[in-house]
């Protein structure tokens, strides 16, 4: 399974399919997170056969799905450059305060970019250099993090799929769609994703949650949760604001999982409570106080704590620091 989740990205450079889903397209087509006033700087020349303007032009796309609907711009750049090992976002930023991405795809594989970029782009959105903990310390909530940015990059390849049969950035790109999709579906289809029969989630995360607060990056118990979530963004893909007010609270790289989700919930404005709620209800955290916290509703500025890089080679198979093995 996992040699042809990469044959299938090698295929999706390739392959020409008639559009399905044009009407679909049509209704849901995204906001140009460009003119909204994000910035992408795709640099170096170690991208194969796929020149910059391209490769722009795909990572521009996937932030589409994801921030149309934000309501606070990514302010500062995000410049990406080609790396032969994990990608990653670096805690360390550029000289003028840029986010700093490393992605190993190359060549025209699209879906590697937007499952990559996507990732990427959702540890920018959840505020990942604030939720640091002390130093040489594992942030214990980090887990739920890298799920949402599997999640994120599901949501993106499903999503764009449908956009890019009527809206693809170049018109000769939306026979491109079916392959992503067909990539999309390859991870959802694999067997780890699914909840083991008669087991509820909350019963699973009583077994895992533990070895997920000492390793985050667990990535086949990652995407169990993930398979979980993506469902509910896809009902809400407005909701993929709520990630702009995670680790806004000094503690919560070390408080448990529910104080962790109790500032998510407290932090955000009261048009996003329902989602969070029900997230926490699919997660089986009861017994929380829903007031809000300390933080006041709708913060878009994290806490000044010093950023300590994780050792990110304790990555698995895929998501910050993803080593391409499928």
């Amino acid at each position: 399974m996992r040699l042809s989740i990469v044959i299938a990205s090698i295929l999706s450079s390739l392959l020409l399919s008639p559009s399905t889903h044009a009407d679909e397209a049509k209704e849901r087509r995204p906001l140009s997170s460009k003119k909204m006033g994000l910035t992408i700087r795709v640099e170096g020349e170690d991208w194969g056969r796929a020149d910059r303007a391209e490769v722009e032009a795909v990572l521009y796309s996937a932030a589409d799905e994801l921030l149309n609907r934000f309501p606070a711009k990514v302010t500062a750049p995000i410049v990406v450059t080609h790396v032969e090992g994990n990608p990653v976002t670096e805690f360390e930023k550029g000289p003028d305060g840029e986010y700093l991405v490393r992605l190993s795809a190359k060549d025209r594989r699209w879906s590697q970019f937007v499952y990559q970029f996507a990732h990427e782009l959702c540890h920018i959105m959840s505020n990942y250099e604030a939720n640091v903990g002390a130093e040489n310390t594992t942030k214990y909530n980090q887990w739920f993090e890298e799920t949402l940015c599997e999640t994120a990059s599901l949501y993106a390849l499903k999503s764009m799929a449908v956009t890019w049969e009527t809206s693809a950035p170049y018109p000769n790109w939306r026979d491109y769609a079916p392959a992503m999709r067909d990539y999309a579906e390859q991870f959802t289809r694999e067997e780890h994703r699914q909840l083991p029969a008669g087991t509820t989630l909350a019963a699973w995360l009583r077994e895992n949650e533990g070895k997920l607060r000492s390793d985050p990056y667990l990535r086949d118990k990652n995407e169990v949760v993930a398979s979980l979530l993506l469902p509910l963004f896809e009902k809400n893909p407005e909701e993929w604001a709520t990630l702009h007010y995670l680790n806004l609270d000094s503690a919560d790289a070390t408080d448990t999982l529910k104080q962790y989700l109790q500032h998510w919930y407290g932090n955000a404005p009261a048009e996003h409570k329902k989602f969070i709620f029900d997230v926490l209800a699919l997660l089986g955290i009861e017994g929380i106080d829903l007031a809000p916290t300390s933080v006041p509703a709708g913060t878009m500025v994290p806490p000044k704590t010093a950023a300590v890089a994780v050792p990110r080679s304790q990555a698995g198979p895929r998501g910050p620091t993803t080593e391409w093995k499928k």
